[in-house]
């Protein structure tokens, strides 16, 4: 969520650097095209009037596709969006599990990385960090890997897997000498059936959106409730949540939004 809502920022931030340019080559492509449109009916003999008429329409015709150009919404920039959606599904799925003990941190971040964990889960049955795949198509397992529809998921249970890892780790390091812990990595499909509502690939549980919370809530009790408290405590205070500002003005943010859409 909090990347869509970034790159989103800086989308407008890019079109607002270049709004009094778009107006000045509009305004000149409008009128270049009125007077063109009115030439030709000139020299094909209609009436004033409906040269005129035509010279208004051309321009407007002109004006219009700039506009619906200038105002169009990247295909990246629409990803990031639907991506975004999927997270706020999860999130209102995991939200739920309040009422059981556990708590839900949303969009964390984690030290000396520009990633973020989508949401990060800690209750009863331990703590799971949880990301959401959007991709639409039947899910599928081969020799080359995992699949939705035509996309492969071996990059996302890698990063997943890292995160779980990574997490495990920083909270550990601040966590009293003795604790075990092993976060969970888990990957909520938001769009996809997952066969047999379940599947662990590479250590990663594979869940449908639906049913991560009731999953949750039947893995069993390994933390105390004092447990369950302290390491809250210590989830806050390590993986901060993931702070959205907008770009400094002194940066090109032309350059920025485009190398951040190549990733």
């Amino acid at each position: 969520m909090a990347e869509y809502q970034r790159r989103r920022q800086l989308y407008a931030a890019e079109r607002g650097d270049r709004s009094r340019r778009v107006a000045v080559t509009a305004a000149a492509a409008a009128v270049g095209a009125s007077v063109l449109a009115g030439f030709l009916c000139g020299a094909a003999g209609l009436s004033a009037g409906r040269v005129v008429q035509t010279a208004v329409l051309a321009a407007l015709a002109v004006l219009g596709a700039v506009a619906v150009r200038y105002y169009r919404v990247p295909p990246e920039i629409e990803a990031w969006r639907v991506d975004a959606e999927a997270e706020r599904r999860t999130a209102r799925s995991l939200d739920r599990l309040s009422r059981a003990g556990y708590t839900v941190l949303h969009d964390r971040q984690l030290a000396d990385s520009a990633g973020n964990i989508d949401h990060l889960v800690i209750g009863p049955s331990g703590a799971w960090v949880i990301e959401t795949d959007a991709h639409r198509g039947p899910l599928r397992q081969n020799v080359a890997g995992v699949w939705v529809g035509k996309v492969p998921l071996r990059a996302m249970l890698g990063l997943v897997t890292w995160m779980g890892e990574e997490a495990t780790s920083q909270l550990v390091t601040e966590l009293p000498a003795g604790w075990q812990l092993e976060a969970q990595p888990v990957v909520a499909f938001a769009r996809t059936d997952v066969p047999n509502g379940l599947a662990l690939v590479d250590g990663v549980l594979l869940l449908p959106l639906a049913g991560i919370a009731d999953y949750i809530l039947s893995a069993g009790v390994v933390l105390r409730p004092i447990d369950v408290a302290l390491l809250v405590d210590v989830a806050e205070r390590v993986l901060p949540g993931y702070e959205v500002a907008g770009p400094p003005p002194a940066w090109p943010t032309r350059s920025r939004l485009r190398g951040m859409l190549r990733r």
